[in-house]
């Protein structure tokens, strides 16, 4: 069987991920940008642009090098099925009700905030959930982040980042999306406890902004990396998808690469023994 053929057997029917579609239709507002700095000098204009012409060159040579998923690749990240992730959540995991139960959990260190953009991942808009987890799940993510960059890094590929594109639904949020999405799970949905999130197969961000005088020219760089994401997103969905299988097998989370929704689904499987939750830089 081929890829294209283990992506329709494992399609999710009820998953109810109506966050990724409406993130894709439309960015988060960004707070007012900065002054510009005064343009550059011709020579380092110059200078900036042979420099990301051959960056683009050797990333694009790099991207030639990753392989894509393998059929038994995809199947090994469509075996967790909705009903074990739920039960997971429910072990491991909150139920919220709303937005003053958020900040209570919070206070009480229950749950935290995932931080809206740090070097392992940004958030798209999300429209029917909210950007809080338990501390296990935020530990699990930052482990995913870090070996997601190991792996680019042995490839000589950049740091590119994750696009989170749900996390935490409550009573209401969860009660919202019936009335839009048929889909929407009409009982439980692993959302609703701190512990689940959707991580985009299709789309990556470009890596945090660097400091001091590596950021000359960045953001030139940063729509050259942003293009090349675009076309190579299988490259990277693999090496994510290899980071998370590794995840799995050592039972630190559950997932199921669904296709409807292009996502991994991702559900935290133990507890992460008090790795600190707040790490993780805001950029």
């Amino acid at each position: 069987m081929g890829l294209a053929g283990v992506l329709a057997l494992g399609a999710c029917g009820r998953s109810g991920h109506r966050d990724f579609a409406d993130a894709e239709r439309e960015e988060p507002p960004r707070a007012a940008a900065p002054a510009r700095p005064a343009p550059p000098a011709p020579e380092d204009s110059a200078a900036v642009a042979a420099r990301v012409a051959a960056a683009e060159d050797s990333v694009r040579r790099a991207f030639q090098q990753v392989r894509k998923l393998r059929w038994r690749e995809v199947w090994g990240l469509r075996r967790d099925k909705n009903a074990e992730q739920i039960a997971i959540a429910q072990s491991l995991g909150i139920r919220v009700s709303g937005e003053q139960e958020i900040q209570r959990l919070v206070r009480a260190g229950r749950l935290v905030p995932l931080g809206d953009s740090t070097e392992h991942w940004v958030l798209r808009r999300m429209e029917h959930s909210v950007p809080y987890a338990t501390p296990d799940t935020r530990a699990m993510l930052l482990e995913l982040g870090r070996r997601f960059h190991q792996r680019l890094d042995s490839l000589g590929l950049p740091r590119y980042r994750m696009k989170i594109t749900s996390v935490l639904r409550t009573d209401e949020t969860q009660a919202e999306l019936r009335k839009v999405n048929p889909n929407a799970s009409q009982t439980v949905s692993a959302h609703e406890f701190g512990t689940t999130l959707d991580v985009s197969h299709q789309r990556f961000a470009a890596p945090a902004d660097p400091e001091g005088a590596a950021a000359a020219g960045w953001e030139v760089e940063s729509e050259m990396l942003d293009s090349l994401g675009v076309r190579n997103f299988q490259a990277l969905q693999a090496e994510l998808g290899r980071a998370i299988a590794e995840l799995r097998r050592q039972g630190a989370l559950r997932v199921m690469m669904e296709d409807r929704q292009p996502v991994y689904h991702m559900t935290v499987a133990r507890r992460f023994g008090g790795r600190s939750a707040a790490a993780g830089t805001r950029r």
